[in-house]
């Protein structure tokens, strides 16, 4: 047992230095305007995380994958064509957006409405928004968590009851987090200085962008498999 809570201990330490998640932390830290609600992200992150590892231990994420198999070989023509037609529409959306965003920035650049050194307000996400955003970036990291596949193998060998087995993730996801809790509240502690402000700044530039180029690349992935399939 004490071995097992050192390679838990360990392969969640290294898991957990992560630029990606830490990267979207600080984009979304420096938008809302509730600094308290990235503990929504924070916590959509580790559920997501918490739920995945337990799919993967119990054989869930197995069958769910055989079942989709097995739809796409009864209907083939049904999935890819729903690929295609679904990737079609977030493209559009996502050139929509794009569209929109480019003419908005036009018009704020044209009036001239902002004065200089004048920070423009955060915008202001939902927490079950910045919920949903941390699940699903964290359900698109595990596709390169091999400590975290690596722990959970380990983990399988020992046989544990489900209270051992949950308490086992439940440290190794409180490891998986803590960087980016400590970067909420060091985040917090310089607020308001001029480094901060000018990092607000750039991210609110660069992030009117992102919603719309992800959007548009996942339509353009799903058009692009759906018809090579069909073809």
């Amino acid at each position: 047992m004490w071995l097992l809570l050192g390679t838990t201990l360990t392969a969640s330490f290294f898991d957990s230095l992560n630029p990606s998640a830490l990267a979207q932390q600080m984009l979304l830290q420096a938008l809302v305007k509730k600094k308290r609600h990235i503990w929504f992200f924070i916590s959509g992150i580790g559920a997501a995380n918490l739920a995945m590892g337990l799919a993967i231990y119990y054989g869930i994420a197995a069958w769910a994958s055989k079942f989709l198999m097995s739809m796409i070989r009864a209907y083939p023509l049904y999935v890819y064509g729903a690929a295609a037609t679904g990737g079609f529409v977030l493209l559009a959306v996502g050139i929509r957006l794009i569209i929109r965003t480019a003419q908005s920035k036009g018009g704020q650049d044209d009036d001239g409405c902002e004065e200089a050194g004048h920070v423009k307000a955060p915008a202001q996400l939902s927490p079950i928004s910045l919920l949903i955003m941390g699940a699903a970036f964290c359900m698109v990291e595990l596709t390169s968590a091999f400590p975290y596949f690596g722990f959970l193998a380990l983990l399988t060998s020992y046989h544990l009851s489900f209270p051992l087995a949950l308490l086992f993730m439940l440290i190794y996801n409180f490891m998986y987090v803590l960087p980016l809790i400590l970067l909420y509240f060091g985040y917090n502690r310089f607020q308001g200085t001029t480094a901060i402000k000018r990092l607000e700044r750039v991210m609110d530039q660069v992030s009117s962008y992102i919603v719309p180029v992800a959007v548009s690349l996942a339509g353009l992935l799903l058009l692009y498999y759906g018809i090579t399939a069909l073809c």
